[in-house]
């Protein structure tokens, strides 16, 4: 069976949370808008700034993998599992991911176009003293 090269899981990861995350961000922003809150503005203006760089994120990352031939198709989910179909140099690969895994993953991407910066592990948010 073949495997995936380092760069096409990259590009595959890379995907699949863009993707993830732009479809979070998305549903905040129609949330954030239709809220009560008083001063909803400056957050509306982080999402859609978030949401530019994430389109931009995901633009060059379809490019990458149009050129190497790479294609992924969400299949199924449900609460625990999502499964998707990466099709790369003629093959066919099926991957589950845990959704809790995934959502961490989209987490701390967001949490990075947010400051600009990686984030600290989440367990540990302060140094050691």
């Amino acid at each position: 069976m073949a495997k995936l090269t380092p760069e096409e899981e990259s590009l595959s990861e890379s995907y699949i949370l863009f993707e993830l995350a732009r479809k979070v961000l998305e549903k905040d922003l129609t949330k954030i808008d239709q809220s009560p809150m008083k001063l909803k503005d400056p957050y509306i203006r982080l999402l859609e700034r978030s949401l530019q760089e994430i389109s931009k994120e995901l633009y060059t990352t379809k490019a990458k993998m149009k050129n190497i031939g790479l294609k992924i198709q969400l299949n199924e989910h449900d609460d625990t599992f999502s499964e998707y179909t990466i099709f790369f140099r003629g093959y066919v690969l099926t991957a589950k991911y845990l959704n809790a895994h995934l959502k961490n993953q989209v987490s701390h991407r967001i949490a990075t176009i947010f400051t600009g910066s990686p984030t600290q592990n989440t367990e540990h948010p302060f140094p050691e003293a």
